[in-house]
């Protein structure tokens, strides 16, 4: 077993989180970082750490697949799947996410977020990501093989990407993280440099953004997986607080 950090590589802007992975991987022959970046990290990373870009498709999701189709993993690896705009107050969490892995868990969190109570991966998305996907469903951006864990309505427990701990097994048995290859597209970017999806362009300037449609659809297609095959159950958080616990701070969009 070894303990695989996984960072999506896009803001790269939190020292607390750099300078504390490069002491952890100096520290300790269990861990391994690795970025998996969208855009060119800066000097800091690519000097200090193992990294890979990749092209900038699916936001996090695809970032984090792209890191477990390149790496070699072995199944009872503990993987944290981070955000790179995380401020670390204490390390401690590691410890606390592999206890809760020992117990049973499958999935953790950060900050607790609130789920669904149905839901529904067949509603329809009039403008998709590309045209091939108009008017398609939700569940049109799954991969093929994991089609068939979709059902219908279902309640869930979610964890926000921005913090995901799973033993490398679990994440085999969900199929990986959603959506299929063909959904790995760029978003816009308008004049004022905000990014934004097909049909979103409104959107881009606002607090909701132009990235939210699909933002929050392929985690929600991904952690369906851990519910359906686990049950909500299996996941939890370590604490109650959305985006925040006494380990972590999730910021926005790289802004505290």
């Amino acid at each position: 077993m070894r303990i695989k950090f996984i960072i999506c590589g896009w803001h790269m802007n939190q020292d607390t989180l750099i300078d504390g992975l490069l002491q952890l991987e100096k520290e300790n022959e269990i861990v391994d970082v690795f970025w998996s970046c969208h855009k060119e990290p800066p000097q800091k990373i690519k000097d200090n750490f193992k990294w890979k870009l990749f092209f900038n498709g699916a936001e996090e999701m695809g970032s984090y697949q792209q890191a477990v189709d390149y790496l070699e993993l072995d199944d009872y690896d503990i993987c944290f799947f981070l955000h790179d705009d995380m401020v670390v107050n204490d390390w401690g969490f590691i410890e606390e996410c592999i206890n809760k892995l020992d117990n049973g868990f499958k999935l953790i969190g950060n900050g607790k977020n609130p789920g669904f109570k149905a839901y529904d991966p067949f509603y329809k998305i009039d403008v998709g990501i590309s045209e091939e996907f108009d008017n398609k469903c939700g569940v049109d951006y799954v991969k093929d093989e994991n089609r068939h864990l979709f059902e219908g309505k279902l309640e869930m427990n979610m964890a926000r990407v921005s913090f995901m701990c799973m033993r490398y097994k679990t994440v085999k048995e969900i199929g990986g993280f959603e959506p299929r290859e063909e959904a790995y597209v760029s978003p816009s970017v308008n004049d004022n440099g905000k990014p934004y999806y097909r049909g979103s362009e409104d959107l881009a300037d606002t607090k909701t953004g132009g990235l939210s449609v699909f933002g929050n659809l392929f985690p929600n297609l991904t952690v369906y997986k851990v519910n359906k095959i686990f049950g909500k159950e299996s996941i939890t958080w370590l604490s109650d607080s959305y985006r925040d616990s006494k380990y972590l701070h999730e910021c926005e969009r790289g802004e505290l």
